[in-house]
């Protein structure tokens, strides 16, 4: 049935894009994407490198409560939730070395640096309401944004370009409730934008529950003609539940169980393995014009978070405080028919820990384990032309050098062979450079090519494990990054397609490795990785015309190849080198199909097919492959003068499929399996408001 099911929806989009494809259509083309990218600014088409610009409508297209749907559109980007509110971030197979939390990324958030100093980023304190635009750069972007392999995503707030505002409610399966407010007004200087989310969950699984809050502030003043100050504020509180990993055996008897317990560790329930986390933010930047060929833009922000982490095998409790700011000038010139832009600017962040950990005695807090003072310093310098040269041929060139500072002050410890003191990890310097080049076509078609640098070093969580492991051995991983691409548009019939092809070859891997002390995780640098890999994303708007009933039809698709592979990896006396990289799927197909007809009726109609997946490091253990079918349909309608009613109604995993959206790698007592729900629905209301 499965099978017939997919067949089906393959043969409907074929169909339909063939049937439809001699319509006239209005779809903006690649040209007309403006792209951050390296600090640029330009056409996407001007620009060297994997970047995809995601839509606010892509982003909250079909669930708003979940990152998943729009982020994993993009090729080559797979973004995992191994239960509500856990999120995983997989760019060019990144999560290798995250067995929880987000890593080896750079993320930001209205300019702000939202990945913490050490290079761990708490993606999950952000509800989809604040990231109403995005942007994902894939592959090493250190030149510019510093530490991160896999690469960069930059995410923005909602524009405030119109005085709007809105409610919404949405309910759905496994006690799903989810509220959310907005008002957005323009004034006479500038504008300003309040959000606020209220999102609950009981979970598919036992100990899956989630309860997060989000409230958002941000502003914008034009000071005067050459001066603009921004400000963003954001509080969360989040509360969610770790089921933890099942076994084969549990996974396939009853996938709604959370870990179990033995009389060595608690189970996922007796322990209440959880994390709650309280943030708050604020950030302000400054735009200014200095001249007619010189500006400056800055940002500074500080954070205040409280941690608290009950755990199978402890009990961690943290207060963090961090800031810093970044700033880069731009020279903009024209020499002759040569026009140049030259960024020079710097990035520096610090973070101050207090870090407990504690036995967990069935939930509560028990006798101390070891205390930490924490204290992190990460600086970046960058240097970036990008120079339009004759014939239509664009040049981007960068450099950064990059430092990072590890102190850890040991004040107290009860664990067997360790003691107090203070121990510092000065990393050696990174200079990371990047050359990228594009030749232009025409508007509708361009080449082009890089090669890049990356480094990316151990988080805080690798280097200072909850085990009470300081890894002073450990050093950063670095690679070297080639890639070649196409992207254009072919304007009679209204297709853009973006093409890139890349080889990355990591060394000094950092993998997991099992601890003495108990059953946790160590990391250690071994071998290096060989990566191959081809990404395809088109979109092809068959329809987009007011006068006719259907008056929008939309097929996307994207491919992602990923031939990952270990070379020269020895672990524990066996010989991995040759063997598939863990935790990447070769393939991954995922194609939507969204209308819109004259009454008001939407629709939209998504597939995922993820290929099997090797779960360690002997490729002795897959996921099975499975393929992930949503359906979202519902009306908008203008019931009054500036007043629009929205109402939706959405089916998740129509095929009933049992799968991992995301699961554990390299697992002790081979608990791979982190199961998501089964089918499962919602519905929901938003109330518009225009003025």
């Amino acid at each position: 049935m499965k099978k017939i099911a997919l067949l089906f929806l393959l043969f409907l989009s074929a169909d339909l894009a063939y049937a439809f494809q001699e319509t006239d259509t209005l779809k903006a083309e690649l040209e007309d994407i403006t792209v951050v990218g390296f600090e640029g600014n330009r056409s996407l088409m001007q620009t060297p490198g994997a970047i995809a610009n995601i839509e606010a409508k892509l982003l909250s297209g079909f669930d708003e409560s979940s990152l998943l749907y729009g982020l994993n559109t993009v090729p080559g980007v797979r973004i995992e939730q191994r239960a509500p509110g856990s999120y995983r971030v997989a760019i060019r197979g990144s999560s290798l070395r995250a067995p929880f939390g987000v890593r080896n990324v750079k993320i930001y958030w209205n300019g702000i640096p939202f990945t913490t100093p050490s290079g761990s980023t708490p993606l999950n304190l952000l509800d989809v309401t604040n990231m109403q635009q995005a942007e994902i750069i894939r592959g090493p972007a250190g030149s510019i944004y510093g530490a991160g392999n896999g690469g960069a995503l930059l995410l923005g707030s909602r524009n405030l370009n119109r005085d709007e505002a809105g409610t919404g409610i949405m309910v759905g399966s496994y006690g799903l409730e989810r509220y959310t407010t907005y008002a957005q007004g323009q004034f006479k200087n500038g504008s300003l934008h309040f959000n606020y989310a209220n999102q609950k969950l009981d979970g598919y699984r036992e100990q899956s529950f989630l309860n997060r809050e989000t409230a958002e502030l941000s502003t914008r003043f034009h000071l005067n003609e050459k001066q603009v100050i921004k400000t963003s504020f954001l509080y969360s509180d989040l509360f969610y539940g770790i089921p933890g990993g099942l076994n084969k055996e549990q996974y396939e008897n009853d996938p709604t169980q959370a870990r179990q317990g033995n009389p060595f560790v608690l189970g996922s329930i007796d322990a209440n393995a959880s994390i709650q986390q309280e943030m708050f933010l604020a950030g302000l930047t400054h735009d200014v014009q200095i001249t007619d060929a010189f500006s400056n833009l800055t940002t500074v922000y500080g954070t205040f978070n409280a941690f608290e982490n009950p755990f199978n095998l402890d009990y961690k409790k943290d207060s963090r405080k961090s800031g810093g700011g970044r700033s880069r000038f731009y020279y903009d010139t024209i020499v002759g028919e040569v026009r140049s832009r030259f960024t020079a600017g710097g990035e520096y962040q610090a973070a101050n820990y207090a870090a407990r950990n504690f036995e967990n005695d069935s939930s509560k807090v028990g006798a101390l384990n070891f205390d930490d003072e924490i204290e992190i310093q990460s600086a970046l310098i960058f240097l970036n032309a990008e120079i339009d040269l004759p014939h239509e041929f664009y040049i981007t060139a960068g450099l950064s050098y990059n430092r990072l500072v590890y102190n850890i002050n040991r004040l107290a410890t009860n664990l067997e062979g360790d003691s107090q003191g203070v121990a510092r990890k000065t990393f050696e310097p990174e200079i990371i450079p990047r050359i990228g080049l594009v030749k232009k076509f025409s508007s509708a078609l361009s080449l082009h090519g890089s090669i890049s640098y990356g480094f990316s070093p151990p988080t805080i969580e690798e280097f200072r494990t909850n085990e009470g492991s300081i890894a002073l051995d450990l050093e950063a991983e670095q690679g070297t990054n080639y890639e070649v691409g196409i992207r254009g548009t072919l304007r009679n019939i209204s297709f853009n397609y973006d093409l890139s092809t890349f080889y990355f070859k990591l060394d000094e891997t950092i993998v997991q490795q099992p601890s003495d002390r108990n059953s946790t995780v160590i990391f250690e640098n071994t071998g290096s990785t060989d990566q191959y890999g081809v990404e395809l994303a088109t979109d092809w708007m068959l329809i987009q015309n007011t006068g006719q009933f259907l008056q929008q039809l939309d097929w996307r698709f994207s491919y992602t190849y990923h031939h990952f592979r270990f070379n020269n990896y020895k672990k524990e006396g066996n010989d991995y080198s040759g063997n598939e990289l863990t935790g990447v799927a070769p393939h991954r197909i995922v194609s939507s199909l969204n209308a819109q007809i004259k009454s008001g009726w939407y629709g939209s109609l998504s597939y995922n097919f993820t290929d099997k997946i090797p779960l360690n490091d002997a490729n002795s253990v897959y996921s099975d492959a499975y393929q992930l079918v949503q359906l979202k349909t519902g009306i908008e309608q203008t019931i009054t003068d500036g007043w629009k009613l929205n109402v939706f109604v959405g089916i998740d995993n129509l095929l009933d499929e049992t799968y991992s959206l995301g699961n554990d790698l390299n697992a002790f007592g081979e608990r791979y399996y982190q199961p998501a729900a089964e089918r499962n629905w919602f519905a929901g209301l938003m109330l518009k408001y225009n003025w």
